[in-house]
């Protein structure tokens, strides 16, 4: 099982304290108040949270359709009547959702996705693993019909050509994960297809969601805040909780993920009177006080300050069992079912190992996804938590690595799918650090990805 950095360090500090990144934490602002403590852990974590998100190697393009539960939706109104203008709008061919973690920006997409009229055909392209421009040009190429080129270098042309053919609605979800700290990009072939896309234009219409816009011109820009009092009021109100429902929505901004995570923690501790007045009674009886210190400044520091210290309270109250599924588990890319669970937490059955994945997800923690089975996927925000809080994950990955040597597909192979268990193996032998084994396994698939082209910068 992964273990918690510093399980005993437990001293508190003040927020402005020596964090690593010191440059990061002054960026967002400062808390000088005295009487201001977060823990050493909560300060690290929020330090992280603060600054933006990429993955560490190329990865899985997670693509069809959104998948997102739009249960309980609330509001938005304004904002999808504004994407819908920009959508009908012959001179905007760009559009972009910016927000922090946790604000609604792929569920605002995911709307859009199955509601918006006059696009007759979809496709929705998840790059929160830093997918790499050629797997997700060959997608769309695909689904939308359209001739796929055998070489790299034609797939920016031939997706503007493909988008100018028809009306096509393309959504980029995680856009934030393709960028460099700088906001440039990892890739250059992205950058240059937006370029291209922008100065071609046409019927079909692009979509990102990011946390940080990256330096390009041809956006329009919706900067996604929290939702609207009364919005956030019969978000509680639907998922049943009870006491003070407006000052809370104003105290936290109306953030949708912080919301949902205390309703849920309410309801799941308390079944019988989620009210607000018990958060006291689950370690959070000092949000109030924590949220509203008048030295709590700085961009979405109070959001996040939010964040850390709900997601602590919701870990905290999981059974040993649940703790160590999440901490296992967030080593994978992507979603996991409960086979692949049960290889990094052996000992246990996948019957038990999937009653308390569903437990979590009632938690808000995971999302559950059902596409011939269940699949169970992190929140953004979420993984990045559980990743800090796992700290060495040695184990795990060389579990992840014995699960994917045992479904290993044999030749022949048609599709990138069937080598992607090979892929997965390659990733983890790469977190390892074990580069040798990592082109070992690579270079068994080393002729098929290079005869379809799938080696991209």
């Amino acid at each position: 099982m992964a273990e918690e950095p510093n399980p005993n360090h437990q001293e508190i500090i003040k927020l402005e304290g020596t964090a690593q990144d010191e440059s990061k934490l002054t960026q967002f602002g400062r808390v000088d108040a005295e009487n201001f403590h977060l823990n050493a852990q909560q300060v690290q974590f929020l330090v992280q949270l603060e600054s933006s998100t990429k993955a560490e190697s190329p990865g899985v393009l997670k693509a069809g359709n959104p998948g997102k539960s739009l249960a309980y939706w609330q509001g938005r109104k304004t904002e999808i009547a504004q994407i819908q203008q920009w959508l009908t709008d012959q001179n905007t061919f760009l559009i972009g959702i910016e927000g922090i973690g946790g604000t609604g920006k792929s569920m605002l997409a995911a709307k859009i996705y199955d509601e918006i009229a006059g696009f007759p055909k979809r496709f929705w392209a998840d790059v929160s693993n830093g997918a790499s421009f050629s797997d997700l040009a060959r997608e769309v190429l695909t689904q939308f019909g359209c001739p796929v080129p055998e070489q790299e270098a034609q797939l920016i042309e031939a997706l503007v050509r493909c988008l100018r053919s028809g009306q096509f609605l393309l959504i980029i979800d995680n856009l934030e994960s393709l960028l460099q700290p700088d906001r440039q990009w990892g890739s250059l072939f992205y950058g240059e297809f937006f370029q291209a896309w922008v100065e071609s234009g046409g019927n079909s219409k692009v979509l990102v969601t990011t946390r940080e816009r990256p330096e390009l011109k041809g956006f329009e820009w919706l900067s996604l805040k929290g939702l609207q009092v009364d919005e956030g009021v019969a978000l509680l109100t639907a998922l049943g909780i009870k006491g003070d429902l407006k000052e809370f929505v104003e105290l936290v901004d109306g953030h949708p993920l912080l919301l949902r995570l205390v309703a849920d923690l309410l309801k799941e501790e308390y079944s019988q009177d989620p009210d607000l007045s018990r958060l006291a009674d689950l370690g959070l009886g000092n949000l109030r006080q924590l949220l509203t210190d008048p030295q709590v400044v700085g961009i979405h520091r109070r959001e996040n300050v939010g964040m850390v210290l709900v997601l602590d309270a919701s870990f905290n109250r999981l059974n040993e069992l649940q703790k160590a599924l999440l901490l296992n588990i967030s080593v994978y890319r992507g979603a996991v079912d409960s086979a692949a669970a049960v290889a990094v937490l052996p000992g246990n059955s996948a019957a038990e190992i999937e009653g308390e994945l569903r437990n979590i997800v009632k938690r808000s923690l995971l999302v559950e996804k059902l596409n011939g089975k269940r699949w169970f996927e992190f929140q953004p925000v979420v993984l990045e938590y559980v990743q800090y809080k796992a700290g060495d994950q040695t184990e795990a990955h060389q579990r992840a690595i014995n699960y994917y040597l045992l479904n290993f597909k044999q030749k022949p192979w048609q599709t990138k799918e069937d080598i992607q268990e090979y892929l997965e193996a390659f990733y983890h032998w790469y977190q390892l650090k074990n580069y040798e084994l990592a082109f070992d396994v690579l270079k068994v698939c080393d002729n098929f990805l290079t005869l379809r082209g799938y080696y991209t910068a």
